[in-house]
């Protein structure tokens, strides 16, 4: 069975998705000292862009190696049930992160040091009305604004890469593309700081293991309803969740323990990430 798997599709793919990013993070690296206050700038537009590599590179390989029928099973939207579902779960999820991540490192609710940061001497409105639409806006408004440059990932690695190692078995298909989407961002937090880990090798396995389980459960989700739009969604999610509100009530924790991307954030995924992979062990990919 494993024969049939194609190697080198997979191989040119990689191959279009990896390097790119690491050239990229290698210049960002090395012009990061002489951007100064427009960093926050360059790192968003950054990361915009790398995130269209691995579909970008799913594109080529099907048209130009491949030479592939565009048809694609997992591209369809489907049931509104389970975006509804993930809307509801995944900020649960980082309830739970960052509740048990206020133990050790306790919350910021009058968002002093956000305030200092941004440079603003007093909120012009009150804070917890603040807050609370901000909570709303990563519920509702941004994953809708993420969902494109998640596409952009979430078309290679769920609707390309993932479908590619089902002949491996599904269980295999979903933990290995796991692995290899961890992998990828592993440029971010050695070259640029991603997530600000005070030891970068350390921060690395950690935030390889946290996306290997996220891409579990995402990749889990994508399969059962076949569809990439729904992985896009959950990207988004995710990304909201862990970009906005969430670092601004909590700006001082140690990102190796706490947070979304300490191992405070493994612990909360990996049972998601098991009962994905038991849930789908007698399952089939048709």
């Amino acid at each position: 069975m494993n024969d049939d798997v194609d190697r080198r599709g997979i191989s040119w793919f990689l191959a279009l998705a990896f390097i790119p990013t690491i050239a990229l993070s290698l210049i960002m690296s090395s012009i990061q000292d002489s951007l100064a206050g427009r960093i926050i700038i360059y790192n968003k537009l950054f990361f915009l862009t790398v995130m269209f590599f691995p579909g970008i590179s799913a594109l080529i390989v099907r048209k130009f190696i491949n030479k592939e029928c565009f048809k694609d099973p997992m591209m369809k939207f489907g049931s509104w049930k389970p975006y509804l579902q993930v809307s509801l779960f995944i900020p649960l999820l980082y309830i739970i992160i960052y509740a048990v991540t206020g133990i050790f490192y306790p919350p910021d609710f009058t968002l002093k040091t956000f305030m200092i940061r941004a440079g603003i001497e007093e909120m012009p409105f009150d804070i917890s009305s603040f807050i609370l639409v901000l909570f709303i806006l990563t519920l509702v408004v941004a994953p809708i604004i993420n969902f494109i440059p998640a596409f952009g990932e979430e078309y290679g690695w769920r609707g390309y890469l993932l479908p590619k190692l089902m002949l491996l078995g599904r269980k295999k298909a979903l933990v290995i593309s796991g692995i290899i989407w961890g992998l990828w961002h592993l440029p971010f937090v050695f070259l640029i700081d991603y997530k600000s880990y005070p030891d970068k090798m350390a921060g690395g396995l950690i935030f390889t293991a946290l996306i290997t389980l996220l891409g579990i459960y995402i990749g889990a989700l994508a399969l059962k309803n076949k569809s990439t739009f729904l992985a896009s969604y959950m990207h988004g999610i995710f990304n909201a969740q862990d970009h906005e509100i969430w670092t601004i009530i909590y700006p001082n924790y140690n990102h190796l323990i706490g947070g979304g991307e300490g191992l405070i954030g493994v612990i909360v995924l990996l049972p998601v990430a098991l009962y994905c992979l038991r849930k789908t062990e007698f399952s089939s990919f048709q």
